[in-house]
């Protein structure tokens, strides 16, 4: 008997083949070359956005051919305001660049770009639009609130005290010396003349400053930082009363977006009176209240105090601006 020849081994399988690079080079050259024509195209939709400056004269020459006193100008949308100022931002002073709110204006100017319009114009169409290159001149004329009294613009005429039980320590006016402090994240800058209440605490003033609300605009404003739960006080005096006193105040954006403070109490009253309150938190922002002056003091001259305090005042760094006024048209 014979036996069979094993079978033969099956045939060995072809080694692999080592990868080659080429392949994945060519796809990376293919990756760069698709990055490159991303930034090339974003660069020239870019720059096809940007209004020329020389359009933002033109408008500008435009809204001062038309100007008049009791005007003021703003931009849309706001992070064009740097370049409005450069401009036509000489029109503006202090006080209108650090406007509590419209109601001493006759007429609003808006320079604007891409369809934007600022919060603060009329919600109704414009008496005036004209399109300047690529920037929109738009006008809305307003019907003015006069102001009989700005308290901002007196506080170094206020008696400032702060209340501790039932005595008032009086804050020693300082006038002259040199502003310190404001620049970018050091808060609003502390002016020459403004009230001192105490040494050991440098933030313990009132006095006239501009500082940046919630939204990052410029609000000319007292400076009345809480001292504790009990509270400052500005007493101003022999003050013409009209109808209502309008108060807006806030806090320095930068404590106020943490969301982490306490409530301020910020108290008006008229001859000792109290006619409004208003209590800030954060979120708030520039916030405002209406206080009625009462009927038998209309058209009087009184006295009037506000009381700002906060029962944590840590960083409370609130600034107000207020005035009388009769009665809204």
């Amino acid at each position: 008997m014979t036996s069979r020849p094993p079978p033969d081994p099956a045939p060995a399988a072809p080694p692999p083949r080592a990868p080659t690079q080429r392949p994945r080079a060519s796809r990376a050259w293919l990756l760069v070359l698709a990055l490159a024509v991303v930034e090339i195209v974003a660069h020239v939709v870019t720059q096809s956005r940007v209004v020329p400056w020389s359009d933002w004269q033109a408008a500008a020459a435009r809204v001062r051919a038309e100007w008049r006193e009791g005007d003021v100008v703003t931009s849309a949308p706001h992070w064009a305001d740097p370049l409005m100022r450069a401009a036509v931002g000489d029109l503006l002073d202090v006080r209108s660049a650090g406007r509590a709110d419209l109601a001493p204006y006759s007429r609003l100017w808006q320079l604007s770009i891409r369809g934007h319009r600022t919060p603060e114009a009329p919600q109704r169409a414009p008496d005036h639009v004209e399109l300047v290159g690529r920037v929109r001149i738009e006008r809305w004329d307003l019907a003015p609130e006069p102001i009989l009294y700005d308290l901002v613009e007196h506080v170094m005429d206020a008696e400032v005290a702060l209340i501790e039980g039932d005595e008032a320590r009086a804050c020693r006016p300082q006038r002259g010396g040199r502003p310190s402090g404001g620049g970018l994240g050091s808060g609003p800058m502390t002016p020459a003349e403004r009230h001192v209440c105490d040494p050991r605490r440098p933030w313990l003033w009132v006095g006239a400053t501009v500082e940046e609300d919630l939204e990052m605009l410029p609000r000319r404003c007292v400076w009345q930082h809480p001292p504790g739960e009990e509270p400052v006080r500005a007493t101003y005096r022999d003050v013409p009363l009209g109808e209502r006193v309008v108060l807006h105040a806030g806090l320095w954006w930068e404590h106020e977006r943490t969301m982490s403070g306490g409530e301020v109490d910020v108290v008006v009253r008229v001859d000792g009176q109290e006619i409004g309150r208003l209590v800030h938190r954060d979120g708030d922002g520039w916030k405002r209240i209406e206080a009625a002056i009462p009927e038998a003091l209309r058209g009087q001259r009184g006295t009037i105090d506000v009381d700002v305090s906060a029962p944590n005042p840590h960083l409370r760094t609130l600034c107000w601006a207020a005035s009388t006024r009769e009665a809204a048209r």
